[in-house]
């Protein structure tokens, strides 16, 4: 047994005495207005102190009304009312928040595979031989986002190049990447590979700098970020230790002299 600890029995009274006083609690609770008589009427009428003196009824009716009134005097605060619109509003708007962010993901998901696209495709279109249905394959083995299209138009190539290629095109709804199917439906109505990508130089290069610049702002805003972050602490301390102290101070001075002042008139 450490010290400080109540013994078995005493805890045993104790708690018989805390359902005592709930019994009164329950009975009272939502009732300002209630009284100490009130109280220690009620107390006589359990049976629990059916035997108790004058003395143990007086001491635990002043036991319960001050429970009572710490109870009766609970109300919501108006910050919580602001976290709890905060929370709310928060908890409301996160699913849109987080596709929001998914979204912009993908997005550079995809602008990265296209990029890769044009890459193979620069490589490719020097090789002989290489042909539109060669392009696409070697398009499906290192495409991620855009494999399932790429497959279905592989699949449905010897039925049709030209509707295979229009079936992928609205498939999809990338920008850069139906520029590539146009230019590898082009390639397909017998025009030379070289010529049907032959501004994909020029593209990927603005789009690698395009890119570049993207990123260079995504840096600068997540270290803007990180020194808000790190300044959060610092700002939240002198804010809640200073300023709200002293508002509080000032608030509680002026509401006493204003009160001091009605008195006086």
């Amino acid at each position: 047994m450490y010290y400080g600890e109540l013994s078995e029995k005493d805890e045993k009274k104790a708690m018989e005495i805390t359902e005592q006083d709930n019994k009164i609690l329950d009975q009272f609770r939502g009732k300002p207005k209630t009284t100490l008589k009130q109280i220690t009427n009620a107390v006589r009428k359990l049976k629990y102190y059916e035997e108790a003196n004058e003395e143990e009824i007086a001491t635990a009716a002043e036991r319960i009304e001050g429970k009572l009134k710490i109870i009766n005097s609970e109300f919501m605060q108006w910050f919580e009312i602001l976290l709890a619109f905060v929370f709310a509003i928060v908890a409301y708007m996160s699913p849109i928040w987080i596709l929001i962010f998914q979204v912009k993901m993908r997005q550079l998901e995809m602008e990265d595979e296209v990029m890769q696209f044009q890459t193979i495709i620069l490589m490719l279109m020097r090789i002989e031989r290489v042909n539109v249905e060669i392009i696409l394959e070697w398009l499906e083995r290192y495409s991620n986002i855009f494999k399932a299209p790429i497959t279905k138009c592989v699949n449905n190539y010897e039925a049709g190049a030209w509707e295979a290629l229009e079936a992928m095109k609205e498939d999809v709804s990338y920008t850069q990447f139906i520029r590539i199917i146009e230019s590898l439906q082009a390639a397909v109505e017998k025009i030379p590979i070289t010529d049907a990508f032959d501004e994909l130089d020029s593209e990927r290069d603005y789009y690698q700098e395009k890119r570049k610049e993207s990123n260079d702002r995504l840096i600068k805003r997540k270290g803007m970020i990180g020194k808000a972050i790190g300044f959060a602490p610092m700002v939240s301390m002198f804010v809640g230790y200073l300023i709200v102290p002293l508002v509080f101070i000032g608030l509680t001075s002026m509401g006493s002299t204003m009160t001091s002042m009605m008195k006086m008139k």
